[in-house]
């Protein structure tokens, strides 16, 4: 037999077959069964052989071609180059360089060729932000993947807001659709950094377009936009005349101010188009006059730009605010902060609005088709303790677009501390101190008429129940949370524990939630057919309601400590259901103030201590979390607060001067 174990080795020692074991081992030697033969591999052979042609390559040994690129010459195996797919296909034509000795290469660079031809014999290339642009442009000559990829990778891994646009730009040239998309994606996140960089200013039409057409557009606003476009037009306008049309439709028009629209308007291209100029003017009219822009595709907002508006009117500046835990008294200036302000979310500033034309607070705001209607209040409140002065019949509107004020007729009641709310272009006026009664009132004013109308029949509610006022589609709802009674059949057990921790948590959960609606135009009332337990509503929660389709979403418990919990009345079926908190049908952001009370957002001030507030911002409906607070420049309270939108008073029609921090806020919250 020819494979015989009792051979013995050309030195006469004994072969032993644990040697032959090891050295497989150490060889990564691999062997199989294969019918009657056996068949024996080495996996470290192929590098081996890149080692070894990688050595005759240094010392020039067997070498049989070279390439020359920029007058340099690279001596190099005809195989090794054959092993990619360009030298393949040149060294296996009938062109005169695959008989050729030496192979010429132009337009690459002749150190990315190095280093590439050094990939071929070792299988390693070093990168740098330096070269990777020439390797890039090298591998996709010589059709070499695996370079390119590791080209696209390391230029993923690097990119960011100051070479995004080059990025994208050189993706695109070599057809590397997956890095195009993410340069694409960093530049519309980082939109306002790219605009300073001067490679903006020679972005093709295209790209452009696909910037700002963007829905993840990352801007403070609007405004914004038609800036950069505008400052992109001007550095070449007449080779851009064709695409302003196109850019124009990717701009949100109905949310640009009434100031940068008129700036757009003078550009020479826009007074020669006929259509554009008519876009334009349009939305300047919409903002203007109220109209809405027929076809109009681009009416809403960007992501992440919210239409949210927080407007505060009134109240008393606080010169020191004490610790939670100080009982020393407020001080606060002699007279009334006389004057309205807004909190833009967007821009996290607060700018003044207008001066008010009476020295009041405790009044109520509403807003409705540009108009802010401000109504009732103390015309001289007492800073501190004390009891508070009469409450008032003066009614005022202010027309946000053209800054004026008109006087209302006198209310039909004094009123303070009350709720407004404009329906169907008609004030309603609720509750509040309103004349010696325990039972809540609710007047009508008419701007048609321009006099205050009765309303008869009003739901038995009284001034001791928690009430929230909301416009519900053509309706005013009333939302009324109210204790239940012993023998009330929602209360269940009656309680007779009295001064401990769960006594007073079941009187807190022995509320009941109910629902009556005001139609404006039929002058009918819905009183409430159902009611529903409230849990966990804490003094000086929020009551929150937003209206989807028939159906009013009312969100209960927007505290600091207490999560939000949802309850959904049907306007047809008048029924109140508890609903899912992560509900999908509401996802916005409310605005809030932050007070002085335990942190607490609340949608209107509390009296005394109590009511300073230091901070608005976000409130996160979905996850029901407060979001990034930002600082009044100055503390207040005994002021009026509301939740509006830009839209509803015309926000971009004027441009408002931003209010500066006055005062540094004191105290640890």
């Amino acid at each position: 037999m020819f494979w015989d174990s009792d051979l013995d080795d050309d030195d006469g020692s004994s072969y032993d077959e644990s040697d032959y074991d090891s050295d497989v081992s150490r060889r990564s030697d691999r062997e199989s069964a294969e019918g009657g033969s056996r068949r024996f591999e080495n996996y470290a052979q192929g590098r081996e052989l890149l080692a070894e042609l990688a050595s005759q390559r240094k010392t020039g040994e067997f070498l049989d071609m070279a390439v020359q690129v920029e007058g340099r010459e690279f001596p190099c195996h005809r195989a090794v180059l054959a092993s990619t797919p360009y030298f393949k296909a040149m060294l296996s034509s009938n062109l005169a360089e695959s008989s050729s000795k030496v192979v010429q290469l132009h337009e690459i660079d002749s150190t990315s060729f190095s280093k590439i031809l050094d990939f071929l014999y070792t299988g390693e290339i070093r990168i740098s932000e330096d070269d990777v642009q020439d390797i890039l442009q090298t591998a996709h000559m010589l059709q070499f993947d695996k370079i390119l990829q590791y080209c696209r990778k390391f230029i993923q891994d690097n990119l960011c807001p100051s070479n995004c646009l080059g990025v994208m730009r050189l993706a695109d040239m070599y057809g590397l659709s997956v890095l195009k998309e993410r340069a694409r994606s960093t530049a519309a996140s980082n939109f306002v950094d790219v605009t300073q960089d001067e490679e903006f200013l020679s972005l093709s039409t295209q790209e452009l377009l696909d910037l700002v057409g963007d829905e993840n557009l990352k801007v403070r606003n609007e405004d914004d936009v038609v800036t950069f476009v505008i400052k992109w037009f001007n550095h070449a306008p007449e080779n851009r005349q064709k695409a302003i049309l196109k850019i124009l439709q990717k701009i949100r028009l109905s949310c640009v101010r009434v100031s940068v629209l008129k700036k757009l308007a003078s550009l020479p291209v826009i007074q020669q188009s006929a259509e554009c100029l008519a876009k334009i003017t349009a939305a300047m009219e919409n903002h203007l006059l109220g109209t809405q822009v027929e076809g109009e595709e681009t009416s809403s907002p960007r992501r992440g730009i919210s239409d949210n508006l927080a407007i505060i009117v009134g109240g008393w500046k606080a010169v020191k605010k004490p610790h939670p835990r100080d009982d020393s008294p407020i001080t606060a200036q002699p007279s009334p902060l006389q004057s309205i302000i807004c909190f833009d979310p967007d821009s996290q500033q607060y700018y003044h609005i207008a001066t008010l034309p009476t020295p009041v607070s405790d009044m109520s705001v509403a807003s409705a088709a540009g108009h802010l209607y401000v109504t009732g209040g103390r015309v001289h409140p007492l800073v501190g303790q004390g009891p508070h002065t009469a409450p008032s019949r003066q009614a005022f509107r202010y027309d946000f677009p053209s800054d004026t004020w008109l006087r209302l007729p006198d209310l039909p009641r004094d009123r303070a501390g009350h709720q407004s709310v404009v329906v169907d272009g008609k004030l309603f006026l609720v509750g509040g101190d309103a004349e010696a009664t325990s039972l809540v009132t609710m007047d009508c004013y008419d701007p048609e008429d321009g006099a205050w109308v009765k309303i008869h029949v009003l739901p038995t509610i009284h001034t001791s129940s928690e009430l929230t006022v909301t416009a519900f589609r053509e309706k005013v709802a009333f939302i009324e949370v109210s204790e239940s009674t012993d023998d009330d059949p929602l209360m269940g057990a009656h309680i007779c524990e009295t001064n401990t921790w769960a006594s007073i948590w079941r009187r807190r959960s022995e509320q009941k939630l109910s629902v009556h609606t005001f139609d404006v135009n039929t002058k009918a009332w819905r009183y409430a057919n159902a009611d529903i337990p409230v849990d966990h509503l804490f003094p000086g929660a929020d009551i929150v309601a937003t209206a989807v389709d028939d159906k009013l979403h009312i969100r209960t418990g927007y505290t600091r400590y207490s999560l939000s919990d949802l309850y959904i009345f049907d306007a047809q079926e008048e029924t109140i259901n508890e609903g899912a908190r992560d509900i999908q049908d509401i996802k916005e952001n409310i605005l809030r103030a932050r007070t002085h009370n335990g942190n607490h957002f609340a949608k209107t001030y509390m009296d005394g201590q109590k009511g300073i507030v230091d901070a608005i911002g976000n409130y996160d409906c979905d996850r029901c979390i407060p979001g990034k607070q930002t600082p009044l420049p100055f503390a207040l309270f005994g002021h009026s607060f509301l939740e509006t939108h830009k839209s509803c008073v015309r926000w971009y029609c004027r441009d408002l001067v931003a209010l500066q921090e006055e005062d540094e806020l004191e105290g640890s919250y």
